[in-house]
């Protein structure tokens, strides 16, 4: 079956955004919360291996109650199915939506929306899966701003749709991650050179 469409997610996962929205900003608010005072000390990775710990745990809880939703480990390998018809994967986002691949056969399977060879017994009588990332993103220079996507790769392992969860603005086929905070324009400076070393220079 081919890839999903972003319409389809809309309408597939409808009931599912707002709370996935919800556990997100909750793993966020424990960050800030938990880890203010360490957070400065933790490079990237670790505050993400964080993060991603924060919010797997509050899918967890999630999936044990929501109607349709249920948590797949195939090893190191944590998915969260939906309906039948979509296999979600919590990761941090980086520029263009791409994600940190490990070097695994399941893990470059999923990132090219094929759903991993590990986890194909999920859904023995269901239709293929639709692979998405359950992505997130804080930025370096704004750390209490948390931004959440759901984000489809087609088989080339590019981004083909995402879906934002914190936006009123309908999304479109590609969105783009914010960009950093622009600051205040400065105007040019010019340099003055002493007469002596100018001339020095051009001899």
């Amino acid at each position: 079956m081919p890839v999903r469409t972003l319409e389809q997610a809309q309408s597939d996962l409808a009931l599912h955004l707002k709370p996935l929205s919800d556990l997100m900003d909750q793993a966020h608010a424990e960050f800030q919360r938990e880890c203010r005072g360490i957070a400065h000390k933790l490079d990237a990775r670790s505050r993400a291996s964080v993060y991603r710990d924060l919010i797997v745990r509050n899918l967890r809880e999630y999936c044990d109650d929501a109607k349709g939703a249920t948590t797949h480990r195939k090893g190191q390998l944590m998915l969260v199915g939906i309906n039948n018809k979509w296999l979600l994967r919590v990761k941090r986002l980086r520029k263009g939506f791409t994600v940190a691949v490990s070097p695994t056969d399941a893990s470059r399977e999923f990132d090219a929306n094929h759903v991993p060879d590990a986890a194909a017994d999920l859904f023995p009588d269901a239709p293929a899966a639709t692979c998405i990332y359950f992505g997130w993103s804080v930025p370096e220079n704004a750390p209490q701003t948390i931004t959440k996507f759901l984000v489809c790769n087609d088989a080339n392992r590019q981004v083909l749709w995402s879906l934002p969860l914190d936006s009123d603005t309908p999304p479109t086929v590609l969105e783009t991650l914010p960009l950093a905070p622009v600051g205040p324009a400065v105007p040019p400076s010019r340099i003055r050179v002493k007469a002596a070393r100018k001339q020095a220079e051009n001899e």
